[in-house]
């Protein structure tokens, strides 16, 4: 599956594999790629993000540039988290213009992430995939908003992300649902919602892992490209407790803990990494392999 981009910029191609990942055998034609997410709204950053990311809070224009340039992001997830009312209650309008206003600031490929707010998102997503200059991917479709989201992105010829719970039948049953509304089977991402470390990766694994299995013994609604977002690893108390001396500098770890989500995810099978901290762009995509 390939992720477009926009004029001068470099389209992400994904997939394509006919084995597991760290295996000798078999055929990787494309090594899993690693972005950033952009967030948008009022932030309350962990101590190794603020120092990281906190310059460029409430702008997401610039940050979006900065990811594209200096650290190295292949892609960008845009999350339109500041539209939801606890999150910052900004416009279904705003949304939409800061994707336009960041689409035509950097080409490289673009996933738009909604607000999480069920009400908020659909009227969101019709917004969004009207206002958006090129195709991108609308993250998420489940199977309470699958045929708003899907729709938006039939009507303007964008992909979508498909998300369930940790769960594989959900993940299988979610991309029949998508295909029994006709959506192009190359336009899909499958999200299995990914835990981590210590806050549920040992089942993500276990799931991302099925769903490779299961797509390479041939299971075409399971043989679709995963997309691990590793903002969970932050939830953790090991990686934004400062008050914990004897734990070492609160900085390190909290990268710490996002790369070893990371690490897990691709042992796992997962095509693109999501990081919150820019550094572990460098250090995923040193680690990917083909």
């Amino acid at each position: 599956m390939t992720l477009p981009a926009g004029p001068g910029g470099t389209p992400v191609t994904v997939g394509g594999q006919n084995a597991l990942p760290l295996l000798p055998e078999g055929e990787h034609p494309n090594a899993p790629a690693v972005g950033m997410e952009v967030p948008t709204g009022p932030l309350e950053l962990p101590p190794a993000l603020a120092e990281a990311i906190g310059p460029f809070a409430g702008d997401p224009v610039a940050m979006a540039r900065k990811c594209a340039g200096d650290w190295g992001a292949r892609f960008l997830f845009l999350s339109l988290s500041g539209c939801h009312p606890d999150g910052g209650g900004q416009s279904v309008s705003f949304g939409a213009a800061v994707v336009r206003e960041l689409l035509s600031a950097t080409p490289v490929p673009v996933i738009v992430g909604g607000c999480g707010d069920e009400e908020v998102d659909a009227r969101l997503f019709p917004a969004v995939a009207e206002a958006a200059g090129r195709p991108v991917f609308l993250s998420y479709a489940e199977e309470k908003n699958h045929r708003l989201v899907a729709g938006a992105a039939l009507a303007y010829g964008h992909g979508v992300v498909s998300w369930s719970p940790i769960d594989i039948n959900m993940a299988k049953q979610m991309n029949l649902l998508l295909a029994d509304l006709g959506f192009p089977p190359d336009r899909v991402l499958i999200d299995p919602l990914t835990g981590g470390l210590g806050y549920g990766i040992e089942y993500t694994f276990s799931i991302v892992e099925r769903i490779r299995l299961a797509g390479l013994s041939g299971d075409a609604a399971l043989a679709r490209p995963v997309l691990c977002h590793l903002g969970d690893a932050w939830k953790a108390r090991e990686a934004t407790d400062a008050s914990e001396g004897t734990w070492g500098d609160v900085g390190a770890r909290g990268r710490r803990w996002e790369e070893a989500t990371g690490l897990a995810c691709m042992a796992a099978g997962a095509d693109l990494l999501v990081c919150r901290h820019p550094s572990n762009v460098a250090r995923l995509s040193g680690a990917v392999w083909r």
